[in-house]
């Protein structure tokens, strides 16, 4: 039996959802009321399964080859590099990609309706981290279906290996662990890295980088978790009323 490229993803993120689990019991960082707002984390989660499915498909429908005949000689080149070399570029290029995506996000106020909604998150653990508009998910979605599928052109078992690492991401982003990379924390994101971003007032602008530290020290959004105390709140700073969340569901 083949598999395809969705088999590889479905896998991928349950054995994720096992790992991270354990960690999260294991070895917690900070104190969590998983209960506080599981309906919301609930609601978002499925929310997001569903719109990063429908705008992934629409994406690769609309897509298609779009490579510019100018640039077709390197899109070749890149086309013909060894598998893992591939994975890793496109990873790169989609990390750094992402990276000005959430800065803009932070910077102007029509891309901060996009994003409002994953900063509502209060409670900071690996469910809460699906909390995505859904124009959040469409312009993220963009560079992780264009860059390894149609600029790479990434096999399926290649694309579920990115969408693997891509995936493992976004759960360590949001994990309630005491997570280390040991020598390569100045080069990856760990949870109190980007626990500080989710700060409800100091440095929500910070720390934007989504898999490599790298980007926010180049380009001046770097915040060393170790000069910021550890207790802080999270979320928007403000209550939310229920007849705002289909409006920040949405990201307009």
């Amino acid at each position: 039996m083949r598999l395809h490229a969705d088999d590889y993803q479905i896998i991928s993120f349950f054995v994720l959802v096992l790992l991270f689990s354990i960690g999260e019991r294991v070895r917690p960082a900070w104190p969590v009321n998983r209960l506080k707002e599981l309906k919301i984390d609930l609601l978002s989660f499925a929310f997001a399964l569903l719109v990063q499915r429908i705008v992934t498909r629409s994406i690769i429908h609309a897509a298609g080859d779009i490579t510019p005949v100018s640039i077709r000689p390197i899109v070749n080149y890149l086309q013909d590099l060894p598998s893992a070399l591939r994975i890793l570029l496109a990873i790169v290029m989609t990390d750094f990609t992402i990276y000005w995506i959430h800065r803009s996000q932070h910077t102007f106020v029509t891309m901060w309706r996009t994003h409002a909604w994953h900063h509502s998150i209060t409670e900071m653990y690996w469910f809460a981290g699906f909390r995505t508009s859904f124009f959040h998910s469409l312009l993220n979605n963009i560079p992780q279906v264009l860059i390894p599928i149609t600029l790479f052109q990434l096999s399926p078992a290649e694309a579920g290996i990115g969408y693997s690492i891509g995936a493992f991401v976004q759960f360590v982003e949001h994990t309630n662990c005491r997570l280390s990379f040991g020598p390569l924390n100045w080069l990856l994101v760990t949870p109190d890295y980007h626990r500080i971003h989710h700060a409800a007032t100091l440095h929500r602008g910070k720390n934007l980088a989504g898999a490599f530290r790298l980007w926010d020290i180049l380009f001046g959004t770097y915040v060393d978790p170790s000069t910021v105390p550890a207790d802080y709140e999270l979320g928007l700073g403000e209550i939310i009323d229920a007849r705002r969340i289909p409006r920040l569901m949405a990201g307009v």
